[in-house]
């Protein structure tokens, strides 16, 4: 059956959002959205690099495969597209799971789910 997910990259209120489907990404969503925050971190001031990096790196494994990955827009603010969906508020830099009102910093989100990072603080270092 698959482990659907959709991440949803809000940028602007007033306009669709665009939205990543992956077939097999829910059991790992918190891990695998949390490196890719951490790779597009150098263009988190940027919307649309930072998206354009965040799929690239949540895709880079399947990205000529046929089947795995969608992409497609979504008028919000109602982001229920019948499978499971996070949104990654590119405007106030938060994560929130659709239903939910807890919105997590990107910076928190990665602390707390990239396995790098807790390598680094296990190791002493505790930078991100």
């Amino acid at each position: 059956m698959g482990a659907r997910i959709n991440y949803v990259f809000k940028d602007v209120e007033t306009q669709p959002a665009v939205v990543l489907y992956s077939h097999w990404g829910e059991t790992e969503w918190q891990r695998d959205l949390a490196m890719a925050l951490a790779h597009a971190k150098p263009r988190w001031f940027d919307q649309n690099y930072a998206t354009r990096m965040m799929i690239s790196y949540l895709m880079q494994d399947s990205v000529l495969e046929e089947t795995g990955f969608g992409i497609y827009a979504v008028k919000g603010p109602n982001y229920e597209l019948g499978e499971f969906t996070v949104v990654i508020d590119m405007i106030d830099n938060t994560i929130y799971e659709v239903g939910s009102d807890t919105r997590v910093a990107w910076k928190d989100f990665v602390q707390a789910y990239n396995p790098k990072v807790y390598a680094e603080q296990s190791a002493g270092n505790g930078v991100i």
